[in-house]
């Protein structure tokens, strides 16, 4: 029976009783097999294993969907949110953002509003859409980002702080969350502009989120607007005025 398994695998028991293709409805053909003294039903078309492997391409097709999904980083709060189910401030902005998505083209979105107004969650929302458009994002709050760069002075982070750089550069859109949070130093402002002149340079497409008073925050500091002004040239601001995101959403 294992030889007879081997003549016909892709065929099972089942499907041989039906005496026809349940995708096709072709009539399969008999087919004698003397050596087993038996007669078996044969396909004459391959609707069943073209089935089975578009199943397994599927499954490969989610596994690797799983896998950007998690590299990306999002927040455990975001997860399994859609951009669907948004009905919060500058949908149709992100729609439109998603749509005319490049890579490489300095295109993105600058999220400013109070605390709580779905900011986050719809730079999220468009971080996956893109991804399961075959787009490479990564998630990080910008004073981790920071941190992550300033990693690299030490034994920790086997990257050089360039390596670094070009290590986040890589993604094809980058969302930098509550950007202005983090207190700068001298050597801070340093690291940073360096990191911004790359991605300006290297025409990278980032959203960042941000809160009124912490843009106030970063006018204070001296030489700063000089500094981010290529980050902003990147990006289109778009404000976001009421106070709750749940009130924006109260289906959910």
């Amino acid at each position: 029976m294992k030889q007879l398994n081997q003549i016909m695998p892709a065929l099972p028991e089942e499907l041989q009783k039906e005496k026809k293709c349940p995708i096709c409805g072709k009539v399969y053909r008999q087919k004698y097999l003397k050596m087993y003294n038996k007669t078996i039903y044969v396909p004459d078309c391959n609707c069943v294993e073209r089935k089975e492997q578009e199943r397994q391409n599927r499954i490969q097709r989610i596994k690797f969907l799983k896998k950007k999904l998690k590299n990306a980083s999002f927040p455990y709060d975001t997860l399994g949110k859609r951009l669907k189910t948004r009905t919060c401030e500058n949908i149709e902005a992100a729609k439109e953002y998603i749509k005319n998505f490049k890579p490489r083209t300095r295109q993105g979105l600058y999220f400013v509003g109070p605390v709580g107004n779905a900011k986050t969650t719809l730079a999220v929302c468009i971080g996956k859409e893109l991804i399961r458009k075959g787009y490479s994002v990564k998630f990080i709050v910008f004073s981790q980002a920071i941190r992550l760069l300033q990693s690299t002075y030490g034994n920790k982070n086997p990257l050089d702080f360039m390596e670094q750089i070009k290590e986040l550069a890589k993604f094809d859109l980058l969302i930098f969350d509550d950007f202005g949070r983090e207190a700068y130093k001298d050597r801070t402002l340093t690291d940073v502009a360096d990191f911004v002149n790359y991605l300006y340079t290297n025409m990278n497409n980032v959203v960042i989120t941000s809160n009124p008073e912490m843009v106030e925050k970063i006018k204070q500091i001296p030489d700063f607007n000089a500094m981010f002004d290529r980050f902003f040239q990147m990006t289109k601001r778009k404000n976001f005025v009421k106070t709750s995101y749940r009130r924006c959403n109260e289906k959910e």
